[in-house]
């Protein structure tokens, strides 16, 4: 899925200076002063500027090749245009793929396979199924996003916690202690109501199954049975005690962060895109992060392989397309990205920094602890905004947790009956 706020930054700022990424190499031109270079052709989710440090890092490495990156805005914008070139025979040499795309990728036969890439064997199952089907993968996904929790190191000081939830049952109880101190013990913008259900149920469920949801597809089950432990546990336990309450169905993201940043919530659901946010708002916040424990401590993130480059089979520099993949995953192309992007990189050996507080993330990632359920539902957008407004419902007072998941189950059966 789209991960918000994810910052490009120059490799200046980052793991590698630009020169470390390759330099920008010099142009090689003709008799008559044109450029020489083969050009290979990419239809770009990120900006030309924010794909540059890659850009110029291929060309140095390819001194008779060029990179022409042609942006369109993610989402419905790019998916728009990448359907027009998949059926219409005339597609770029590269492209980036989407979750939102994999079924008709695989159905008009539109991009080659890359499972044989010696980078797969670094990638973890979760990176190479988002963006593959049938044991095939069709895009090369480098980094993934991730959230987790974050809290207040001066308030569970405040109020006696010693370390971190390990278990639903310690978060529950940290929760009651932080309530007691006259604090919100979690704060969530309104569109975020129901993410602590969404990463309850991934860290019960998704992380002994990552197949778990895949009956919903076909409609073998329905949404209430497979959400229905964890919803009452949600309910029941943070709803009903008002440890999230109904303050949070008006909020913004920037006043979550306010509440957060200024100690009136304790915790909050965020990820690497939130950093930037405190350190302006609050450079003198202590906080630290942990993912949302399940049951019996299983620990499963939110999150999800990032969009990946693939090669379309009717590339018309194809030679040239391979080259570029070639360099994306050699040692020198994985660090390129890791300076170009604010997230957990997908390779189990890359070498990149984070913010200390998130370092433990790392190997998670990697290892393809992430789970993010709009990659699995069916017309996701859609099963999104009927699943929160389900929960912000529920918070409202106005359904039951079992009138909440009836009203997703109607959502999917509307969806796979069209």
């Amino acid at each position: 899925m789209i991960k918000k706020g994810m910052a490009a930054l120059l490799c200046a700022g980052m793991v590698l200076n630009l020169a470390a990424c390759g330099g920008s190499g010099d142009d090689a031109k003709s008799e008559k002063g044109g450029s020489s270079k083969n050009t290979v052709t990419l239809l770009s989710w990120y900006t030309e500027e924010q794909m540059m440090p890659l850009k110029e890092g291929f060309e140095a490495a390819n001194s008779d090749l060029e990179l022409e990156v042609q942006f369109v805005p993610p989402t419905e914008q790019y998916i728009q245009k990448l359907t027009l070139l998949m059926n219409g025979n005339e597609p770029t040499d590269l492209f980036f793929m989407c979750p939102e795309v994999r079924e008709d990728v695989v159905a008009t036969d539109f991009a080659e396979d890359l499972s044989d890439m010696p980078i797969m064997e670094k990638l973890s199952d979760n990176a190479k199924r988002t963006l593959g089907a049938d044991g095939k993968v069709y895009g090369l996904s480098m980094d993934s996003w991730a959230s987790f929790m974050f809290y207040n190191k001066e308030i569970f000081e405040q109020a006696k916690i010693e370390k971190t939830p390990e278990t639903w049952d310690e978060l529950v109880e940290d929760m009651a202690k932080i309530k007691e101190l006259g604090i919100d013990p979690m704060t969530a913008q309104s569109e975020d109501a129901g993410r602590l259900l969404l990463g309850l149920f991934a860290s019960n469920e998704a992380s002994k199954d990552p197949n778990v949801e895949a009956a919903l597809a076909d409609g073998s089950k329905k949404f209430s049975e497979l959400y229905k432990e964890s919803m009452d546990a949600w309910y029941e336990d943070v709803i009903e005690p008002k440890y999230l309450g109904q303050s949070c169905l008006s909020l913004t993201n920037d006043q979550q962060i306010e509440m957060f940043v200024n100690g009136q919530a304790a915790m909050m659901i965020g990820g690497p895109w939130s950093l930037p946010d405190f350190e302006s708002k609050n450079p003198n916040l202590e906080y630290g992060t942990f993912g949302i424990p399940g049951f019996d401590g299983e620990v499963m993130l939110q999150g999800a392989a990032n969009v990946g480059i693939g090669i379309a089979k009717e590339a018309k520099n194809k030679e040239g397309a391979e080259k570029f993949m070639e360099y994306l995953s050699s040692e020198d192309g994985v660090q390129c990205w890791a300076g170009m992007f604010d997230n957990f990189m997908n390779a189990a050996d890359a070498e990149y920094t984070v913010d200390p507080c998130l370092e433990a993330f790392k190997t998670d990632v990697a290892e393809g602890r992430v789970y993010w359920q709009t990659v699995e539902w069916p017309s996701s957008s859609s099963i999104l905004e009927a699943y929160t407004s389900a929960c912000q419902s529920v918070i409202a007072g106005t359904s039951t947790p079992e009138e909440a998941l009836e009203a997703v189950d109607d959502k999917f059966e509307v969806i796979l009956s069209n």
